[in-house]
C-alpha cells in the first residue's frame, strides 16, 4: 500500500507530467518575459528558477545572469528545458530533477535570486510553507524571492472558487495577497520585507487590468500577484 504522502507525490507527478508539459510547451514566452524586469537581474545575478518547469525563466532572462539552476520534480519537465536550452545555445544553467527542500538543503546562501512562478497555487499551506523555508535558506542574506500567481480576489478566480466555473485540476490552493504575505510569513520572512503587487493577466484577461483601479470592486479585476520577499 502507498503511503499517504507518497500517493500525494504520485498524483501530483501524473499532473505534471505528459500531456501538461506539452501545453506548457505552447505557451507565450512573453507570459514570463514581462516579469522579468521586475527582477532587477544583472550579470551577477546567481538566479533559482523552483518549479522551472520547461525553463521559459531562462529563455527569458538572455544573458543577464551570472548563473541559473532550474528546479524541478517532473522528468518530463526537466527534459523538456534541457531540450530547449541545448536548441537555443544557452550557457551558464543547470537543470536539476530534485525536490526543492532537498536542493535547497544542499544549496545554503547559494542564490541572489529565487523565482517561484506560478507555482505556489499548485501546493497547500503545509507543503508551502515547509518549500519556502527552505528557499529562504538558499538565499544570501539580502537576497530576494519573486512569486507569481492568480489572485483569489479576481473574479474568475472567485467564480472557480465557488463552483460556478472550472478550476485547473493542478490549481489547488489559489490565494489572496493576504493569504500569500502570511504564507511567507510562516516560512520565515519577515513582514516587513515582504511587498505585494497586482499585475495583469497574462492573456486577454490583459485588458480589464485598467478596472483594477476602480474604488470597491477594483480587487475583483486585479488577476494576478507579485510578491517580493527579502531574506
Amino acid at each position: 500500500m502507498t503511503n499517504g504522502t507518497s500517493a500525494v507525490t504520485e498524483h501530483s507527478l501524473a499532473l505534471h507530467s505528459g500531456d501538461y508539459v506539452e501545453r506548457y510547451n505552447s505557451k507565450p514566452l512573453a507570459r514570463v518575459k514581462n516579469l522579468v524586469p521586475r527582477m532587477n537581474l544583472t550579470r551577477e545575478t546567481r538566479i533559482a528558477d523552483f518549479a522551472c518547469g520547461n525553463g521559459m525563466l531562462l529563455q527569458a532572462i538572455g544573458d543577464n545572469f551570472a548563473s541559473y539552476d532550474g528546479v524541478d520534480f517532473s522528468p518530463d519537465f526537466i527534459a523538456a528545458a534541457n531540450a530547449w536550452a541545448e536548441r537555443t545555445g544557452k550557457q551558464r544553467y543547470r537543470f536539476h530533477c530534485s525536490d526543492i527542500r532537498d536542493f535547497c538543503a544542499r544549496k545554503p546562501q547559494a542564490f541572489d535570486v529565487a523565482a517561484t512562478l506560478d507555482f505556489s497555487e499548485h501546493i497547500d499551506d503545509d507543503l508551502a510553507v515547509d518549500i519556502y523555508a527552505a528557499i529562504r535558506q538558499s538565499l544570501r542574506p539580502g537576497g530576494s524571492l519573486h512569486l507569481h500567481t492568480p489572485n483569489l480576489d479576481f473574479f474568475l478566480e472567485r467564480a472557480k472558487a465557488s463552483g460556478i466555473l472550472r478550476q485547473f485540476p493542478e490549481h489547488i490552493a489559489v490565494r489572496n495577497a493576504t493569504q500569500t504575505a502570511d504564507l511567507l510569513i510562516k516560512a520565515g520572512f519577515d513582514r516587513s520585507e515582504i511587498k505585494t503587487e497586482i499585475v495583469p493577466h497574462y492573456n486577454v484577461l490583459k485588458w480589464l487590468h485598467p478596472l483594477s483601479k476602480l474604488p470597491g470592486v477594483g480587487s475583483h479585476f486585479s488577476a494576478r500577484l507579485w510578491v517580493t520577499a527579502v531574506a
